[in-house]
């Protein structure tokens, strides 16, 4: 093989937080604090004070 081309790089090892992040686990558990701070943002009195008053 002639100099031109670079050999093949071996491939990296994935992270720690890659491994994390591609569990199921994971998933669930982003939509769940989500889900919770949905359900907080509603219940707040900020949401009161964005509803128009009729």
């Amino acid at each position: 093989m002639s100099g031109r081309f670079p050999t093949q790089a071996p491939p990296k090892e994935e992270s720690t937080f890659q491994k994390i992040k591609s569990t199921p686990a994971f998933i669930v558990g982003t939509q769940a604090v989500l889900f919770g701070l949905g359900v907080l943002f509603i219940q707040s009195p900020l949401m009161d004070m964005l509803v128009p008053q009729l």
